[in-house]
């Protein structure tokens, strides 16, 4: 039998990251939260927590996470069957910052107009947002990876298509007017970090040319990616949703507009027969019809 009163305290730390804010959420105090989760780690012979900053679990503390919030979950769709009232529990979602900046603001605004449940967005990498999965941290996710989760479903919602973009000052400035392969590559770019390997595979897949990210900026800001081309200093790949306007106007040209690269996005959830997240599942499609191909 699982001590759900440790667990909950368990949930609330990972989730507020801070002992003293799951207290507070929950209504005990920090030494209550302290002993429910020693508690489990003496039940099961193992720490539950990496206390440090960020505070992170330990394998089995996600294993024992992704099961109270399942059970969470489950107990507000519970509820509501039994009793008519709406979920008061949020749900955790996991997406890319690129989603963020384009079409996720539409599926926000939309789920609002059909349910009073919060969504509790959490932003990461595309391909580190199944793993927050099957770790628990979320009941539901974008990412391009397709193979479901164990207890999960999957469902393709199409590409999301990026492409290299500058003004015409850029062009003038660093390509001396020549939009070629070779001054391209010898150009400012900009990645978003060191882990964005969109801008070597484009270069090595699109291309044809051998990835090199030397004359690239770093900037982890999928607005500020825009902002900074706007500005004429960098040349960078963004999602065609994006700069839709941009290109229509003018203020925006695409360098090679017949060789985009396009990454396909799956949706991720755990089936738990829960009508708020099959409600928030037909939105997603609905809106990803229009943005996606």
């Amino acid at each position: 039998m699982f001590d759900y009163k440790a667990l909950v305290s368990l949930q609330a730390v990972v989730k507020f990251q801070s002992f003293d804010k799951a207290a507070t959420a929950l209504h005990i105090t920090q030494s209550a939260v302290s002993q429910n989760i020693k508690r489990l780690e003496l039940e099961y012979g193992r720490p539950l927590l990496i206390r440090a900053r960020p505070v992170m679990a330990t394998p089995l503390g996600e294993k024992l996470l992704a099961h109270i919030n399942k059970v969470s979950l489950l107990e507000e769709v519970l509820q509501e069957s039994i009793q008519g009232e709406v979920s008061h529990q949020p749900l955790n979602i996991a997406t890319n910052n690129d989603v963020l900046a384009t079409w996720f603001i539409q599926v926000m605004q939309e789920f609002a107009n059909i349910s009073t449940t919060k969504l509790h967005i959490k932003a990461a990498d595309q391909l580190q947002t199944r793993s927050m999965l099957q770790s628990g941290q979320v009941v539901a996710c974008l990412s391009q990876i397709g193979t479901p989760v164990a207890g999960g479903d999957v469902c393709f919602l199409g590409y999301m298509s990026y492409e290299l973009v500058a003004t015409q000052s850029f062009i003038d400035h660093y390509l001396k007017g020549d939009i070629s392969v070779h001054s391209v590559a010898n150009s400012p770019s900009l990645v978003y970090n060191e882990n964005d390997e969109l801008w070597e595979r484009y270069q090595t897949e699109c291309l044809k040319i051998k990835a090199d990210v030397n004359n690239s900026h770093w900037y982890p800001s999928s607005h500020g990616f825009v902002e900074l081309v706007m500005g004429g200093t960098v040349c960078a790949l963004v999602p065609s949703v994006q700069v839709k306007q941009q290109l229509e106007n003018g203020q925006l040209i695409s360098l090679f507009p017949s060789d985009k690269i396009a990454l396909p996005l799956y949706w991720h959830w755990y089936k738990l027969n829960a009508p708020i997240l099959d409600r928030l599942t037909k939105v997603i499609k609905t809106v990803t019809q229009d943005v996606l191909y």
